[in-house]
């Protein structure tokens, strides 16, 4: 079992998100020098907002929306977050370890 699969099975939904978030984050950051990339977490959601790549974004999860993708595997919410980023036009620039256990682990 990997870490993230054990952090999946064990973090509450809102201390899951924030991970993946800040997981995003970082990748974002590490592919724009410029982004100003946010994660905050409120009473009952987690917020990744920001701008990156010159586009603005705002992506706002419940935990309950967190807990079913956190149900989906340990991938499955650094999926969601990536394709909303890519309909906004918001890509990685290159593949990262990181993103590669995003898009090719099973869920």
């Amino acid at each position: 079992m990997s870490i993230r699969a054990c952090m999946a099975a064990h973090l509450r939904a809102a201390a899951f998100a924030v991970h993946v978030m800040r997981c995003v984050q970082a990748e974002l950051i590490r592919f724009d020098s410029k982004a100003a990339v946010h994660v905050d977490r409120g009473d009952g959601y987690v917020h990744l907002y920001g701008e990156a790549q010159g586009t603005a974004f705002s992506l706002l999860l419940t935990n309950s929306e967190a807990d079913e993708w956190k149900a989906d595997g340990p991938y499955a919410l650094d999926r969601y977050i990536w394709t909303e980023l890519g309909k906004k036009g918001i890509f990685p620039m290159q593949m990262t370890p990181y993103l590669q256990a995003v898009w090719l682990t099973e869920s």
